[in-house]
């Protein structure tokens, strides 16, 4: 069944769409809604497709901080000081503790490999690449920039348009770029100096955070009609 889960995120693949595995759940991120027929075969398929994933998902980091690529000098100020914030930081509000590696991991790669530069020189802002749903990061894939949508995986082209990601199984995913942001979303380093200045947990989601998470059985909703 590996073949069948495989098209199934071809086929969402292609019309723009990103799956990623949270736990036992498919989490979705698209800027329209699939068509049902396809909706529907990625429900019938979710067992194959989180079993395929979740063994081509990279391992997580050691839980030690990612170092401060030289390349950052490089960035705009306010891009390169807040990838530093967040290199510093022990976690961020609504990330799970052990995801946070991670995501250091791969915001430090995206400068490191001159992505973040490339990116910025197409047309991308640093909403698209560092960007998050402020009361649900983790979960809002429709509101995430392509730091958390990398998921550990490669980043192999840029266009103005889309990333493309290779899994650690060869295939290759594409992240289309989201149309301009609207609140409530927030750049990283914004979220990680509210947690600290408010004093608020760093981990722990509120019970409107879990509702705001997006997954395949929940209803369908088209991001830029989402006023949450």
């Amino acid at each position: 069944m590996t073949a069948v889960a495989l098209d199934l995120l071809q086929a969402v693949s292609a019309v723009s769409g990103l799956i990623r595995v949270d736990g036992n759940t498919l989490r979705l991120a698209a800027p329209n809604p699939l068509p049902d027929e396809l909706r529907a075969r990625v429900r019938q398929h979710e067992a194959e497709i989180v079993a395929l994933l979740s063994a081509a998902e990279p391992a997580d980091p050691p839980a030690t901080k990612a170092p401060v690529p030289e390349s950052a000098a490089d960035l705009p100020r306010e891009i390169a000081d807040g990838v530093r914030a967040m290199l510093a930081a022990n976690g961020a509000h609504g990330i799970p503790p052990q995801r946070w590696p991670r995501v250091q991991r791969d915001a430090a790669r995206l400068v490191e490999g001159g992505w973040a530069q490339q990116a910025l020189a197409l047309g991308w802002t640093a909403a698209d690449l560092f960007g998050c749903d402020q009361r649900a990061p983790w979960h809002r894939l429709d509101r995430a920039g392509l730091v958390l949508l990398t998921g550990g995986h490669e980043i192999v082209e840029l266009s103005t348009d889309d990333a493309a990601l290779r899994t650690s199984s060869g295939s290759v995913l594409r992240y289309r770029r989201r149309p301009p942001a609207r609140p409530p979303v927030a750049l990283f380093w914004e979220l990680l100096m509210s947690a600290q200045a408010t004093g608020r947990p760093l981990t722990r989601p509120s019970s409107e955070e879990r509702m705001a998470a997006t997954h395949l059985a929940g209803p369908r909703r088209h991001p830029d009609h989402d006023h949450s």
